[in-house]
């Protein structure tokens, strides 16, 4: 994650941006990516946006369903594979996703037929 630039970082992209210098010129005298140097000057956030804890239809990567549910993740790959866990595809890659409710009923699930 990107560290928030401090006040004087923005200050000298602002005035050395004003003289007419680009933002490769700007990241070799800072020591930053050109990249870098336009997100400080556009004054773009650097944190990322975060899901709600408690959000029911928050869609989960396979490591933090394996983490809820305190199984490797492999084991929620697999249970993914035979319809144990219902998945979702997103991206051009076909990543898999969990809702966060159906993360929820299957801990429900696995408690019952653990007290029973």
């Amino acid at each position: 994650m990107l560290k928030r630039p401090n006040n004087s970082t923005r200050r000298q992209v602002t005035s050395l941006r004003k003289a007419g210098l680009t933002y490769a010129e700007i990241g070799r005298k800072l020591g930053l990516t050109r990249e870098r140097v336009r997100q400080i000057a556009k004054g773009e956030t650097t944190r990322k946006k975060k899901t709600a804890r408690n959000n029911p239809d928050a869609l989960l990567t396979a490591a933090e369903a394996a983490e809820l549910l305190n199984v490797h993740t492999n084991t929620v790959r697999r249970w993914s594979n035979n319809g144990i866990l219902e998945t979702y595809y997103v991206g051009p890659r076909g990543d898999r996703r969990f809702r966060r409710r159906d993360v929820n009923n299957l801990l429900r699930k696995k408690s019952l037929a653990g007290t029973s």
